[in-house]
């Protein structure tokens, strides 16, 4: 099993003023935080790395930045008290949007190429491919490989070299994402993918281009919703 990667200096930092806020103190409810230089020093990091971990805190309803005034604490902070295991799922989710943004421009290009370039046998392993989806996920397999291995033959159906080099980072990209969501967000994501899966297979054994193309748009903007529901 691959270990969950670490939290980023931002997530710590975020967790740090928090316990200075919720559990120290220091900054009682509607008090205005030190200005960003101070805080920083205090912190021992960068203000780039302070403005993400105080991003993550208004996000959460713990801090709010008054334009041309500073960074206060939320007067009713007792009402949105935090476990900060929330800082890794919101980094996550923040991730997950921008990957699938960058799918939506990428792969429904690729995959109509791919309707139109694809040998039968490269159709043929395609189909191997969602098979095999299907059958990890219905026995509670590694869906998230087999998925991937799918999208990734239809990448290299496009017969685009540039295309086939740019992939395996996002292949990286989705396993990234996938093990810092919990086992309810994968399932879900799991239960959109798949019914897209087989309407974008459906369209490319038909050779459709501009049907695959469609049903590769939709799969991916699905995807964004469901990401921006989690």
């Amino acid at each position: 099993m691959t270990e969950r990667k670490q939290p980023k200096l931002s997530e710590k930092t975020a967790e740090r003023l928090y316990k200075m806020i919720a559990e120290e103190h220091r900054y009682g409810a509607g008090s205005k935080l030190p200005n960003e230089y101070d805080l920083s020093v205090l912190l021992e990091v960068s203000r780039t790395t302070l403005r993400e971990a105080i991003s993550f805190l208004v996000a959460q309803q713990v801090l709010e930045i008054r334009r041309g005034l500073g960074t206060f604490v939320c007067q009713d902070l007792s009402d949105h008290a935090m476990d900060m295991t929330t800082l890794q799922s919101l980094h996550a989710k923040e991730r997950a949007r921008d990957l699938y943004e960058m799918r939506l421009i990428f792969e429904p290009a690729a995959v109509a190429l791919a309707a139109v370039r694809a040998s039968d046998e490269e159709l043929e392993h395609i189909r191997q491919k969602a098979m095999e989806a299907e059958v990890l996920a219905a026995n509670g397999g590694d869906w998230a490989a087999a998925d991937q291995a799918f999208h990734l033959a239809i990448i290299r159906a496009t017969h685009n070299e540039y295309m086939r080099r740019l992939y395996p980072i996002i292949n990286e990209a989705v396993a990234e994402i996938m093990q810092m969501l919990n086992d309810c967000n994968q399932a879900e994501i799991q239960q959109v993918a798949q019914a897209d899966n087989r309407l974008i297979l459906e369209f490319l054994l038909q050779r459709d281009q501009d049907e695959a193309r469609h049903a590769m748009s939709i799969h991916m903007k699905h995807l964004l919703n469901t990401v921006g529901t989690l």
